[in-house]
């Protein structure tokens, strides 16, 4: 008896563990089907929660983050070629969690995930991040809000990818077993501002995804 209480204690100590890993480490271990396949997971950051920028800029960044409800990305694989998995697009969209969190204390919320999908589970190797926008809606009618910023002509004055830590493209290894957790600093996207996005040739709302495979 008292040892099927230490067991149990031990089963118990275990569980909570586990259940207590955040979403914020870089990588962490999945348990459904990992032969072969990691996860990627992606957090939204804002750029005005993780950046230091005008407060013109920073007023519109805390405008603009209230009605993100999806992500939609563009991968390339090892070879350079356009990702599709399950998507005859090339596009890929997932949902955003509401809830956000508070990453550095400070009592305001700066970051918010994507939710669980499978869709994210991708083959064992090496990606680059293309494009990642965020959405206020899911499919045509969507529109964007939020935007990554990618590394643009060096001869265009105003470089957006200026204000963030890691502009696009970034690479993403994904190995066996293991969900890669992936924060992307965005800024507030406007279409007097596209070309300083770093895209010089693409349908901002409905964009295709030849132009970003081939960038």
């Amino acid at each position: 008896m008292k040892t099927l209480k230490i067991s149990h204690s031990f089963v118990l100590a275990v569980l909570f563990l586990i259940s207590s890993c955040s979403k914020n480490d870089d990588s962490t271990i999945i348990s459904e089907n990992p032969n072969g396949v990691g996860m990627l997971s992606f957090g939204t950051v804002p750029v005005v929660n993780s950046r230091s920028v005008g407060t013109v800029i920073a007023y519109k960044q805390m405008d603009c983050s209230k009605s993100l409800k999806m992500v939609r990305i563009a991968l390339k694989d090892s070879q350079g070629n356009c990702f599709y998995g399950n998507s005859k697009s090339g596009f890929h969209e997932f949902e955003m969690s509401p809830n956000g969190y508070d990453t550095n204390n400070d009592a305001i919320l700066d970051t918010w995930n994507t939710v669980e999908d499978k869709k994210l589970m991708l083959p064992v190797g090496t990606y680059t991040l293309e494009y990642f926008a965020v959405l206020n809606n899911s499919g045509k009618d969507s529109q964007i809000i939020m935007m990554a910023p990618r590394k643009g002509n060096e001869d265009n004055p105003i470089q957006l990818n200026t204000l963030v830590s890691n502009s696009l493209p970034l690479e993403i290894n994904i190995r066996e077993g293991l969900e890669h957790y992936l924060p992307i600093e965005v800024l507030c996207f406007t279409r007097d501002q596209a070309n300083v996005f770093g895209f010089y040739f693409i349908e901002y709302d409905d964009p295709d995804p030849f132009y970003l495979c081939s960038i």
